[in-house]
C-alpha cells in the first residue's frame, strides 16, 4: 500500500476513534427516569449491565468507557440514586462515585398512648408488613434473649407497654420485627438504662407493674404536671386495696377510645376493667411515653384520693368522695 494511503488510513482511524470516544465520553444520556439501586460489593460491569437491563441505557459501552477513562469503576458507592432521563453518563457516574444517594427512609410517628394494634396499623400503612404480622411478632417471649430487661415479664404476654412511642426512621425493606427491635431498643435506653426502672423498683414496683401504671396514666390525663399527681393517687389506691376505677382501662377492655362510656361498658366483664376488678389489669393498656413512665416512677404525694377529667381536658382533683361527686355534677354535666 502506498505510504500516503497508509497515512490517510491511519488518520481516518484516529479521527474515527476520537469522534467515537468523544461521543461515548460526553454525549450518551439516560433514556428514562427512576430510582436505581447499587448494592454493596457490586462490580462496575454488573452495574452497567443492570442499567441496560432496566432500560436506562441501550448499551453498556459508554459506561464501560467512561468508567475506565475516569477511573470511577473502582469507586462506585452503594445506595439508591434518583436518575433523570437526559442525564449524561459522565454526570451519573460522578454521582455514583460521590455517593449522591436518594433518602428513601420512611419517617413514621407512633404517638404516646398508642396501643400495639394502632402501631401495627400505622406500620402497615407505611408499607411495612401487615397488622397481623406486626402483632404476631410483638410477643415478649420472642425478644427476651435479645432484651434481657424483659426477663421478668411473662413470655406469652404482648409487648404492649414496651413499644416506645417516638418518630422512627424506617427503611422501605424493613419488616415488622425491625420496627419492634428499634422500639424495644429505645425503651431500653430511655426507660431502663436511664435508671427510671430502677427508681420504680426501689419503690417496690416490678417492671410490669410500673409500665402498666404508666400506660394507665398516659391514657387518663394530658398534662405532664397532673400525671405525677394522678400516679400518686393510683398507687395509693392500689396499696390500699381500693379499685383504681380508671376509665381508660374500661375503654381498653371494650375497645372504645372515643365517645362516652355506657353503663354496659362500665360493667364489662374483663380483667382489664378496673371499675369492676381491684388491682392492676393483667398488663399495660397502651404504650406510654417518657412523661408517663417518669410520673409512674416518681409519683407525687398529695391529699387527693379522686380525680376526673373535665370536658375541656382539665384534671379536677378531690380529697373526699363527696367532693368528687360534686365535681362530677359541676364539670361533667
Amino acid at each position: 500500500m502506498p505510504r500516503k494511503a497508509v497515512i490517510a488510513a491511519a488518520i481516518f482511524i484516529c479521527l474515527t476513534l476520537a469522534v467515537t470516544g468523544r461521543a461515548v465520553w460526553g454525549t450518551s444520556r439516560l433514556q428514562q427516569t427512576g430510582e436505581f439501586g447499587i448494592a454493596p460489593g457490586r462490580s462496575a460491569d454488573s452495574v452497567w449491565q443492570q442499567l441496560a437491563a432496566e432500560g436506562y441505557t441501550p448499551t453498556v459501552w459508554p459506561w464501560r468507557y467512561t468508567g475506565w477513562r475516569t477511573g470511577a469503576a473502582a469507586r462506585l458507592q452503594s445506595g439508591t440514586y434518583k436518575l433523570t432521563a437526559g442525564e449524561r453518563v459522565r454526570d451519573v457516574i460522578a454521582r455514583f462515585t460521590g455517593g449522591d444517594v436518594t433518602d428513601t427512609a420512611l419517617s413514621v410517628t407512633f404517638p404516646e398512648g398508642f396501643t400495639a394494634e394502632q402501631i401495627a396499623a400505622r406500620t402497615a400503612a407505611a408499607g411495612i408488613g401487615t397488622p397481623e404480622s406486626y402483632v404476631a411478632a410483638a410477643t415478649v417471649g420472642q425478644w427476651q434473649d435479645e432484651f434481657p430487661f424483659l426477663a421478668s415479664v411473662p413470655a406469652g404476654q404482648s409487648l404492649e407497654g414496651f413499644l416506645f412511642p417516638d418518630t422512627y426512621r424506617l427503611a422501605q425493606d424493613d419488616m415488622p420485627a425491625d420496627v419492634i427491635r428499634r422500639q424495644l431498643g429505645v425503651f431500653q435506653r430511655r426507660a431502663v438504662d436511664s435508671g427510671l426502672a430502677a427508681e420504680a423498683a426501689a419503690r417496690g414496683r416490678s417492671l410490669a407493674e410500673w409500665v402498666t401504671m404508666a400506660s394507665i396514666v398516659e391514657r387518663e390525663v394530658i398534662s405532664e404536671s397532673d400525671m405525677a399527681v394522678v400516679a400518686g393517687i393510683l398507687w395509693q389506691r392500689l396499696d390500699d386495696g381500693v379499685g383504681l376505677a380508671a376509665d381508660a382501662t374500661v375503654r381498653y377492655a371494650v375497645g372504645k377510645w372515643d365517645g362516652p362510656l355506657t353503663v354496659q361498658d362500665l360493667a364489662a366483664d374483663s380483667p382489664y376493667n378496673t371499675r369492676r376488678y381491684r388491682g392492676l389489669p393483667p398488663g399495660p393498656i397502651s404504650n406510654p411515653g417518657l412523661r408517663a413512665l417518669t410520673a409512674a416512677a416518681r409519683p407525687q404525694p398529695s391529699d387527693f384520693y379522686y380525680y376526673l377529667s373535665a370536658l375541656d381536658g382539665q384534671t379536677i382533683f378531690s380529697a373526699t368522695l363527696e367532693e368528687h361527686n360534686a365535681n362530677k355534677v359541676k364539670y361533667l354535666q
